[in-house]
């Protein structure tokens, strides 16, 4: 969920980025679905200080109860929304203070569209504290870890519910300058004319790389100043 000051111009940016369209939640102006075709891809929710910031939401029966779990692990609580007809949702930050949200469906299920061009890829939280981020997350979602590595990083943890992967945590190079978060990683067909078009509409290129089997990875700021990465082309 893209949490934005100004929805109309996110709604802009990225219907000419990446052909998104929006589709809005009656009773609730300031909420919209993100739709790739017929599908719901993600959402917009106006926010009326702080900055733009893409914030992954888990889907969780109960938000009371996720949050208070989440409260009793070291997470401080941001807001808590009802969107009527749609979900409840909560944003939190964990000891860290990578933000983080929770979705309780009511009825929307979220996202149904995954893993393809135009929809999320993958989520993961880029920690200074791997192994205390293993175990808030694990204990929090249930989720299990394994140990990893890809080209260019040594090390990589990956979150699994059963055989399902969930995520994952990339450790923070000491030369990166930036703060715990999470990112979340949108398929799209070539990374590189994604950038430059992003450029074009008023982003800023942060970083674009190979990895191996994975292909082009790239994030930049949209022209609200939220980062957004990508992945291209997608297999």
């Amino acid at each position: 969920m893209l949490w934005t000051r100004d929805v109309d111009r996110a709604a802009a940016f990225y219907e000419q980025l990446v052909g998104w369209t929006t589709q809005e939640v009656v009773g609730t102006p300031g909420h919209r679905l993100l739709q790739f075709g017929s599908k719901t891809v993600g959402n917009l929710q106006q926010i009326a200080r702080g900055r733009d910031m893409w914030v992954p939401h888990v889907s969780v029966s109960s938000v009371e109860r996720t949050t208070a779990d989440a409260l009793i692990l070291g997470a401080t609580l941001e807001d808590t929304v009802d969107v009527p007809g749609l979900a409840r949702l909560a944003t939190l930050r964990d000891r860290e203070g990578a933000q983080f949200g929770l979705w309780e469906p009511a009825p929307h299920q979220g996202s149904p569209l995954t893993d393809e061009v135009g929809s999320l890829w993958w989520v993961e939280v880029l920690s200074n504290d791997v192994g205390g981020a293993r175990d808030f997350y694990g204990r929090l979602f249930g989720w299990t870890s394994i140990e990893t590595a890809f080209e260019p990083f040594a090390a990589y943890t990956v979150f699994k519910r059963g055989d399902v992967q969930e995520g994952g945590i990339l450790p923070i190079g000491r030369d990166w300058g930036v703060s715990p978060r999470w990112n979340a990683i949108f398929a799209v067909s070539d990374c590189d004319v994604t950038i430059e078009r992003a450029t074009t509409l008023g982003g800023s290129t942060i970083l674009v790389h190979t990895v191996p089997k994975h292909g082009r990875i790239g994030s930049f700021c949209d022209s609200g100043g939220a980062t957004f990465a990508i992945r291209g082309p997608v297999t």
